[in-house]
C-alpha cells in the first residue's frame, strides 16, 4: 500500500448505495445530489439508490465505474468491499481507457472501519476532495481461481479475505496447502482464512490472527479452529502462489469478502495470488490508522482497568 497526496481533478462522482437502507439513503441523496450538481459535478447514481429517488436516472455499477472520477460509497464496510470488486474488474478490463476511480466511504453501517467518514462530515470532506486536498491509499487485493479437473471454473478478486470452510454444517474440512508448489501443511479443522493486510481486522482478527499494518504487503493464513495444538497463523510473502487442495468435506464452500460463495468438492484446487488490481481509497488526512484502531476496535483500551 502507498499513501499519496493527490490533486487529480474530479468532474464526475458515482454513488454506490447500501441495499435495504432506503430511508437513510434518500435523506442523504436529497441534499447530496443537488449540492454536487451545484459544484458542476456530474452525478451517476446506482440502480439501488435511484429507487429512492424516482426522478433520478439509475446506472449499473459497471457503467458508473467507467464514467466516474470518484466512487462515493454510502453504506458500511460490506458495501465498500463490493464496490472495490467492481472497480477491480474495471481495472483489469483489456479495453480500459482510464485509471480506475478512487473510493471514498461514508459510514452508514455499524463498525465502519473502511468507511471512516461519518454522515455529519460528508460536505466538509467532499469540499476538500473536490478541491484536490485529499490522501489516497493503494490497498493490496487477492486473486482467487477455483480449478476443477484441470480447468478454471471461477475467478474472483477480493480486498479483505478468502475463507474456506464447512458452511452451515458442523463438520471438519481436510485440505493440503502448498506455497509455490512446496508442501506447507495438511490441515483439519473448521477451515482457513487467507487475508490481506486490509482484511486483517475482519474475520482474521476474530479467528485469532494478527493485525497487520496496511502498508505491509503480505498474505495472512489463519486456521479456523484447527484440530491440533500446533497450527498457528502465518504471514506469507505477497509475491507467491498458494494452492489449497480439498481432500475431504461435505458442502465445503469458499467465500470472497464474506459476500460471494462458491461450493467446492473434494479434489478442487483453490489458487490464491496477489491480484494485479489494487483498491485506491481516499482517506482523511486528519485521522491515522492507530486512531481508527483505538476508536473502532478499542485496541489498547485500558478503561476496564
Amino acid at each position: 500500500m502507498t499513501k499519496n497526496a493527490s490533486r487529480q481533478p474530479i468532474s464526475s462522482v458515482g454513488i454506490f448505495t447500501k441495499p435495504h437502507r432506503s430511508d437513510d439513503i434518500r435523506l442523504i441523496l436529497e441534499s447530496l445530489i443537488p449540492w454536487l450538481e451545484k459544484q458542476g459535478i456530474s452525478v451517476y447514481l446506482d440502480l439501488e439508490g435511484s429507487k429512492t429517488l424516482p426522478s433520478t436516472t439509475g446506472w449499473t455499477k459497471e457503467e458508473i465505474v467507467r464514467r466516474a472520477d470518484l466512487v462515493l460509497v454510502l453504506g458500511g464496510d460490506g458495501t465498500l468491499l463490493a464496490a472495490a470488486r467492481v472497480v477491480a474488474d474495471h481495472q483489469l478490463e483489456k479495453a480500459k481507457s482510464s485509471l480506475p476511480p478512487p473510493i471514498l466511504g461514508i459510514n452508514l453501517g455499524n463498525l465502519g472501519f473502511l468507511t471512516e467518514v461519518q454522515t455529519s462530515e460528508i460536505f466538509d470532506v467532499l469540499t476538500k476532495v473536490l478541491d484536490g486536498h485529499y490522501l489516497t491509499e493503494k490497498r493490496l487485493m487477492l486473486m482467487t481461481r477455483i480449478i476443477r479437473h484441470g480447468h478454471s471454473i471461477s475467478e474472483s478478486h477480493v480486498l479483505n479475505d478468502v475463507v474456506i470452510n464447512q458452511g452451515s454444517k458442523a463438520r471438519l474440512v481436510e485440505f493440503d496447502i502448498y506455497m509455490d508448489s512446496l508442501f506447507v501443511t495438511s490441515l483439519k479443522g473448521d477451515g482457513v482464512i487467507f487475508s490481506t493486510p486490509t482484511g486483517s481486522t475482519a474475520y482474521n482478527l476474530s479467528a485469532g490472527g494478527p493485525i497487520v499494518y496496511p502498508e505491509m504487503d503480505g498474505i495472512i493464513m489463519t486456521p479456523i479452529c484447527p484440530h491440533t495444538l500446533t497450527h498457528r497463523p502465518l504471514l506469507l510473502p505477497d509475491q507467491t502462489r498458494l494452492e489449497i487442495l480439498i481432500k475431504k468435506g461435505d458442502s465445503v464452500i469458499v467465500t470472497f469478502d464474506g459476500q460471494v460463495d462458491h461450493p467446492l468438492v473434494a479434489g478442487d484446487l483453490i489458487e490464491i495470488t496477489r491480484s494485479p488490481a489494487m483498491t485506491t481509497l481516499i482517506v482523511s488526512p486528519d485521522r491515522n490508522y492507530f486512531e481508527i484502531l483505538r476508536d473502532k476496535l478499542k485496541w489498547g483500551d485500558r478503561s476496564h482497568n
